[in-house]
């Protein structure tokens, strides 16, 4: 969020090959598994240069409450047919309002669509414009509940203000000219694993966004 108005959303290949600060070289899903949150952190603060100054964390039956319980759904327009009995996704295209088990199914879906991981990044970030634009039609003076009904499911280092001036900046962004890209890069292998090598355009992307905004 660049706190003019605009902001810029930068998903990250979950399969994403990276060194982790005092660890080795894994994907990034790995280091929250093996070295917690503050391991990921490190080594997205590591690769990207940015000052990232927060998390927020949830799990899968997380995800699927903030979606009912907090939201009451969210909004997206599926791009294409998907079914994908790993992930439990049976959706057809078009604009539509996903419950929770639906919304989960929607981002995790990855073996039967084209992109692999990448439309998977993709798909994340669908949700999580979704998930904002359905804030900012409750209103702004509406945050505070929103907050407070999500707190059970979340994992956070932010302060209770520091999630109330982002969730208000987030609301009040141009959510219509947002932009929302994966950061490029290859398929790979790493001894037996499956893994992405981010792409040479990374780099330019991460410097795009220190002010906030993807240009």
């Amino acid at each position: 969020l660049s706190g003019d108005g605009s902001a810029g959303l930068l998903g990250m290949p979950r399969d994403s090959y990276m060194s982790v600060p005092g660890m080795w070289r894994m994907k990034i899903t790995n280091s929250l598994a093996l070295g917690g949150v503050d391991a990921t952190m490190a080594a997205l603060r590591e690769v990207t240069g940015l000052p990232l100054e927060g998390y927020v964390l949830t799990g899968f039956s997380g995800f699927e409450s903030l979606t009912d319980s907090v939201l009451g759904g969210v909004e997206v327009e599926v791009p294409f047919a998907i079914n994908d009995r790993w992930a439990k996704a049976d959706l057809s295209a078009g604009l539509q309002i996903l419950d929770g088990f639906d919304a989960l199914a929607f981002a995790r879906a990855r073996k039967t669509v084209p992109g692999g991981d990448f439309t998977r990044s993709e798909h994340q970030g669908v949700i999580l414009i979704g998930a904002v634009k359905g804030g900012r039609a409750m209103g702004v003076g509406s945050i505070p509940a929103l907050l407070e009904a999500a707190e059970p499911y979340l994992m956070t280092d932010l302060t209770p203000e520091q999630l109330l001036t982002f969730s208000t900046l987030a609301i009040e962004s141009d959510l219509d000219d947002l932009e929302s890209i994966v950061v490029p890069g290859s398929l790979g292998t790493a001894g037996s694993a499956s893994v992405v090598y981010l792409g040479g355009g990374a780099t330019a992307l991460f410097e795009d966004l220190a002010d906030g905004k993807i240009d």
